[in-house]
């Protein structure tokens, strides 16, 4: 039964007895008139007194009994505010005994979080007679707290005079809490989409800078060895900005579910070099890592979740007082089933994450992959990132064990099944000595976007490719050449969004004009692109910014013949 309706219930349980007490007296009266008026009643007034009595004490009774089985917690002051009766669901929330809160202040048990204004808004409301309702939140006798849904009504005597009021409280807490998580779930989400327009600008920045510095290597006979260092370490910390706003993206983004074989190893490095600024310098990290340790099948996303979230926990078991977070990988053979963690007997990688924090009791170990349930409080966390991991985890067909004490930390032991199918072969960084091998008809490429400094680097790197090229900023400029000589070029690339027309429309329009056309799609933040709209709008394929000569030319490889090959 819902707070409303059992108020709503009491009210007319109090109401009705109002009337039938109002009857019963109206009775009494004319009980006394009639005998007045006739002698011969005799002793039946005693007997009928003893009846109304008897049917008020009834119901009474009836009401009281009622009342003590709400669910919801019910309480009665006197005009003051002072507590005259409680029912047990609310000693059994609050923790306070009867004794121990009759005769004092309702407002005492009121959170320090509502001001004095709000205790007066509410008594003026229910001094006028008028109802009140809505949240509030009280305090449970372990200085807990927890939020309620209310409502206070005045009751009256005879004479029209407020004597009591009544209260009927539900617990909201868990109501609350929920919605409390799906705004921060809404967060994150605005935060993914904000995350998505940051990397599109990032990228495009990122895109002169990785070009310019590759263009530069590859002139480095022209440069002494301190100049390449220098440039070499420039091109590196390029490399290391484009992958993490990858990272980024992919913790922010809706991806589907993407396993393949992965080395947990580069995911270990990945993450902690995003979490390398938010670790405090009275943390230090360990790995130990078995450099065999081979290949599970996984999605990276997911594998980053899980290492992010278990460093996550140990930075904040250890707080100010700091520590060592040690992660180790090594393959290990299960050879009889764990009952407790659920592991069956086989091949597995197991990572362990352990700090040297406060350590966890076993109440709050048996509890710990309960979503929503958090120690940080509700300011420093979510209650899920322990249930994502054991979640994760279960889905790879693997299994966790947890080992921790008061005061000697913890350490989560994590076991991934091996994988028995080998790495795809990775591309490397293109070697910077190359040979140009050009062909005497050169093949010319339309290069459309809005941002001259991309132009600029993108023309360079093209001529260095051995291809003829022009760049344009405007799209229906663009449009408008392609129009007057559609046959000059022999492949497009194009910018997403641009001012006065985005790249899907113009392929659109270009592929009208010639459908066997390549058109490659250029931009900085691809969520917005689907296979279906690839296909409706005529795009052959996808670049991703910011760009390097290797992935242009692998690209253009696919649709036009290599203008040159690269030792």
């Amino acid at each position: 039964m819902s707070q409303k309706a059992s108020y709503k219930s009491l009210e007319q349980r109090i109401k009705a007895l109002e009337l039938e007490n109002a009857a019963l007296k109206k009775n009494i009266f004319s009980f006394k008139d009639c005998r007045s008026n006739d002698a011969g009643f005799g002793s039946t007034h005693a007997d009928f007194s003893v009846v109304i009595n008897q049917k008020i004490e009834k119901e009474r009774g009836l009401l009281l009994a009622a009342v003590e089985q709400f669910p919801e917690m019910v309480y009665i002051t006197n005009s003051e505010g002072i507590i005259e009766y409680l029912n047990p669901a609310f000693e059994h929330l609050t923790g306070f005994a009867r004794k121990e809160c009759i005769g004092k202040d309702i407002s005492l048990f009121r959170s320090s979080k509502h001001d004095s204004q709000f205790n007066i808004n509410l008594r003026a409301t229910i001094s006028s007679g008028r109802v009140w309702s809505g949240p509030a939140e009280f305090k449970r006798k372990d200085n807990s707290f927890y939020i309620i849904d209310i409502a206070i009504s005045s009751v009256r005597d005879e004479n029209g005079e407020i004597t009591n009021y009544v209260g009927v409280q539900q617990n909201i807490s868990n109501e609350t809490k929920i919605n409390e998580k799906m705004a921060q779930v809404q967060k994150l989400e605005s935060l993914g989409t904000l995350a998505g327009g940051i990397a599109h600008d990032f990228n495009n920045m990122l895109f002169p800078i990785l070009g310019n510095i590759e263009l530069l290597l590859l002139k480095s006979s022209a440069y002494d060895n301190e100049t390449k260092e220098s440039l070499t370490q420039v091109y590196e910390s390029a490399l290391q900005a484009k992958e993490l706003v990858r990272q980024i993206l992919n913790f922010s983004r809706h991806k589907k579910i993407e396993r393949q074989p992965l080395e947990i190893q580069n995911c270990i490095n990945t993450v902690l070099k995003l979490m390398q600024s938010g670790i405090p310098r009275n943390i230090s990290i360990r790995k130990e890592i078995d450099p065999s340790s081979p290949p599970v099948i996984a999605d990276p996303t997911q594998l980053h979740q899980i290492i992010m979230n278990l460093v996550s926990n140990g930075v904040h078991a250890m707080g100010k007082t700091g520590g060592v977070i040690k992660l180790s990988l090594m393959p290990v053979n299960v050879s009889q089933f764990d009952s407790n963690a659920r592991i069956k007997p086989g091949d597995y990688i197991c990572l362990s994450v352990s700090d040297t924090g406060m350590g966890m009791s076993k109440e709050v170990m048996s509890r710990i992959f309960e979503p929503f349930y958090t120690t940080k409080g509700d300011e420093d966390g979510t209650g899920m990132g322990l249930s994502v991991v054991y979640g994760i985890v279960k889905d790879m067909d693997g299994g966790i064990k947890v080992h921790s004490e008061l005061g000697k930390g913890s350490e989560f032991k994590l076991y991934f099944p091996k994988s028995m199918t080998m790495l795809a072969s990775q591309l490397h960084t293109p070697a910077l000595n190359e040979r140009r091998d050009m062909n005497k008809d050169q093949i010319h490429l339309l290069f459309v976007d809005d941002e001259d400094m991309i132009l600029k680097v993108a023309k360079s790197m093209l001529d260095r490719l051995g291809y003829l090229s022009t760049t344009m900023r405007d799209p229906l400029a663009a449009l408008a050449g392609f129009k007057k000589e559609p046959f000059k070029y022999e492949l497009v690339i194009t910018d997403l969004y641009m001012p006065h027309m985005n790249g899907n429309c113009l392929a659109e329009n270009i592929k009208e004009i010639r459908p066997d056309i390549p058109i490659l799609l250029c931009t900085g933040f691809s969520d917005d692109i689907t296979l279906d709209m690839m296909a409706q709008t005529g795009i052959s394929d996808l670049l991703s910014k910011p760009l390097s000569i290797k992935e242009l030319s692998d690209k253009i490889g696919k649709f036009l013949k290599p203008k040159m090959s690269i030792i």
